[in-house]
């Protein structure tokens, strides 16, 4: 099985992230063959991510793994996310924009998870049990998300883009846009909130 391992930066790799990346690649060395493309190529993240999509079709890998440049996560997060057995699936993860309200540490899943559009749950005090595995959702956010390479071939490009409202006002991130997209194609989404990742900031959000 081929995997195009991304990760797209403008500003360098968190070292915390490499060692993450490296352990990751041994951690599947014997199971996968990668091709690894940390791209630079894009004036915005968007054109960055449709950089690597475009990369990931040309070199006909069987997924494309995103990972940011300030994510951490274990090494067996591949092996989790494609036995899943999804076209689409990311990960539960604090924004570093978390509210100060809520109790953040280190390994923490992100709070609020839009299950549908415009209803949202708080994943960390939700008690139905459907949202304590792998679950459908309105759209997940691309900061580590494990797609089907065949999914891009049933989307029009620009696959990932920012929309904006009238005032220049951004309305909808490129993850949102994508998921949003893929739904329009007929593709499901999903949000795996048991493995624990990080997001680096000045704390582990």
């Amino acid at each position: 099985m081929k995997i195009s391992l991304a990760i797209p930066t403008n500003r360098g790799l968190q070292p915390k992230t490499m060692q993450c990346l490296l352990e990751l690649v041994a951690f599947g060395n014997n199971k996968y063959k990668w091709d690894i493309l940390i791209a630079e190529n894009g004036y915005t993240i968007a054109e960055n991510r449709n950089y690597i999509a475009v990369q990931a079709l040309n070199n006909n890998s069987d997924y494309l793994l995103f990972i940011d440049d300030d994510m951490t996560f274990p090494p067996d997060l591949l092996d989790k996310l494609i036995a899943s057995q999804k076209d689409i699936i990311g990960v539960a993860y604090h924004s570093r924009g978390s509210s100060a309200k809520i109790k953040v540490v280190p390994g923490d899943i992100m709070s609020i998870a839009e299950v549908d559009k415009g209803k949202y749950i708080n994943l960390e005090t939700e008690t139905d049990p459907k949202y304590k595995y792998v679950f459908e959702c309105y759209a997940t956010g691309t900061g580590i998300i494990l797609i089907k390479c065949d999914v891009f071939k049933k989307i029009p490009q620009p696959w990932f883009e920012f929309t904006y409202f009238e005032n220049g006002k951004c309305k909808e991130g490129e993850d949102w846009n994508f998921c949003l997209k893929a739904k329009e194609a007929g593709f499901k989404i999903w949000t795996d909130p048991i493995i624990k990742v990080g997001h680096l900031g000045e704390i582990i959000y």
